[in-house]
């Protein structure tokens, strides 16, 4: 339950960041990839639970350095980014690419760009791939992680720290390289209608085998999350597909106890343990599914509990 519940937290607050846009198009997802991360912004934005997480940030004090980040970066990390698209292959960082769509100043990015010491210019075809390195803050002993990014289109940059992915990345927008819009992904989160985030995974269990405290997601084949909002009510969805029935039936078990645990913890997080009462569990096969829903506002309560109890921590 506490990776359910870290899940559901981080996937609204990443919606609440500069992860935004229209709909998933697979048709500008590499076929090699394994793994997909889309958040669609125009609706979030729409949404009550998006505009009550707007309100807490303005409220926080935020937006003067959100105008200021625009200053220097030429677009608003909120208002200014239609969408963004995460893939990658594995857990290895080099296979993965970020495609982010919006209203940017190319000019000013390129010329932030080449300020990096290290920066460095490759044609690829009608491309040209910057490349810099990201100086790595928390550890200044270590090397920072060079870092590879261009500009296919006016409103389009694509990013990412290998340089073998982010030219597959751009093979695949300009139609020379295989997408993933034939089946690569067939789980349902992807066509789930009103969501704002969504998730889809294959060969999880390889992603997760080298992941302390991922013993749930090591014994699963696929992975569908989706998160959004139907009239006010706010909705998470999640589906397991089990290398087996029985594995499935042992999954099934394991988030059973996870989520009596935490139903049990009232007198401490009151606020968590109703939550936990709302969470259904079903399976089918050798699919496990949970499904989740509240009132926006409840959400948004439990948000700020855990907030204030980690500025305290």
């Amino acid at each position: 339950m506490r990776m359910l519940v870290s899940v559901l937290i981080v996937s609204v607050l990443l919606a609440a960041v500069p992860l935004q846009g229209g709909p998933l198009l697979k048709s500008q997802v590499s076929a090699d990839a394994n793994w997909v991360v889309h958040a669609d912004y125009d609706l979030f934005n729409t949404t009550i639970i998006g505009q009550l997480i707007r309100a807490e940030l303005a409220s926080l004090g935020l937006e003067e350095k959100l105008q200021d980040f625009k200053t220097i970066f030429s677009f608003h990390p909120l208002d200014d980014v239609r969408d963004v698209t995460l893939y990658g292959s594995g857990d290895d960082r080099e296979k993965a690419v970020v495609l982010i769509e919006g209203d940017f100043d190319q000019d000013t990015l390129v010329a932030l760009v080449r300020m990096n010491a290290e920066y460095e210019e490759i044609e690829y075809g009608d491309v040209v791939v910057h490349s810099w390195v990201d100086e790595n803050k928390k550890d200044p002993g270590k090397a920072g992680q060079r870092m590879y990014g261009c500009v296919p289109k006016d409103d389009l940059v694509v990013m990412g720290a290998g340089l073998e992915a982010l030219k597959q990345a751009v093979d695949v927008l300009n139609g020379s390289a295989a997408n993933a819009a034939d089946g690569v992904f067939d789980q349902a989160a992807l066509d789930t209608t009103g969501a704002f985030f969504q998730v889809a995974a294959n060969a999880v269990g390889d992603v997760a085998e080298h992941q302390n405290n991922a013993a749930l997601l090591k014994q699963t084949d696929k992975l569908g999350v989706v998160i959004g909002e139907v009239e006010g009510t706010f909705y998470f969805d999640l589906s397991l597909t089990a290398n087996s029935q029985e594995i499935a039936q042992n999954l099934k078990k394991m988030v059973e106890g996870m989520i009596a645990f935490f139903t049990l913890v009232g007198s401490e997080q009151p606020v968590l343990a109703e939550l936990a009462k709302k969470l259904e569990l079903s399976t089918a096969d050798n699919i496990v599914a949970i499904h989740f829903e509240s009132d926006s506002a409840a959400i948004i309560s439990f948000l700020k509990e855990q907030w204030e109890a980690k500025k305290q921590q």
